[in-house]
């Protein structure tokens, strides 16, 4: 999109967890999690048979990943080997965790064992993404609270700003952002949280119609 590298470009990842200038890029805030409560989550995960994504602050591992959902991740992802098959050389190396998710392609699944983990929402951010995943982060950690950093990091208002998404992960953002748009393809569950809804999904290029039609004033 021609932003890497540059300066006064910035990028919200982990959920909200971290957020980076463009240019190095340059870290400028990340808040990590847990590591008791990763490897208690991990185990869970393990004893379940799940694959599992495990981010650290510069690096995602895999945990016994179907061809399937590499291929999925072709070109989002550069999976590590995990060390050992466990967390244990990582917490040694003193890495630090930004997040962790749950891989099941089956959603009406994913979101009864979320009601299964229901211990974990007491202690962790949950949310589902890609219809796919069951992700945890840090308490209090998602992408509306990333937005908050990040306004005020520039000196912005939550109401200037508009957040453009599609997935359950980003309706903290939606509904935080002063425009919450949904694109096309929105899970229908959020629908009612979004102030407005594209008329493409992203891959046909509704972020492009939403700074269009709500941004700029000569869309056409």
């Amino acid at each position: 999109m021609g932003q890497a590298d540059q300066a006064s470009q910035y990028t919200i990842c982990y959920n909200g967890g971290a957020f980076f200038e463009n240019k190095g890029p340059r870290l400028i805030s990340f808040t990590g999690m847990d590591g008791d409560l990763v490897e208690e989550i991990f185990k869970r995960g393990q004893e379940l048979g799940l694959g599992m994504h495990i981010y650290t602050e510069d690096q995602v591992y895999g945990y016994q990943l179907t061809q399937e959902e590499i291929d999925f991740c072709q070109g989002r992802a550069d999976f590590a080997a995990l060390p050992g098959g466990d967390l244990t050389a990582l917490r040694a190396s003193g890495a630090r965790f930004a997040k962790i998710l749950y891989v099941d392609t089956d959603f009406p699944r994913l979101k009864k064992l979320r009601k299964d983990l229901a211990d974990f929402e007491k202690v962790s951010e949950m949310s589902f993404s890609s219809n796919r995943y069951l992700e945890f982060n840090p308490p209090k950690v998602n992408k509306g609270t990333g937005l908050k950093k990040l306004c005020q990091e520039l000196g912005y208002q939550l109401d200037e700003t508009m957040a453009i998404g599609d997935s359950f992960n980003d309706l903290a953002m939606i509904k935080a952002a002063g425009t919450g748009v949904g694109v096309a393809n929105v899970s229908p569950e959020m629908r009612a949280d979004c102030d407005k809804i594209t008329e493409k999904t992203f891959d046909q290029g509704a972020v492009a119609e939403a700074i269009g039609r709500w941004v700029l004033p000569d869309y056409e």
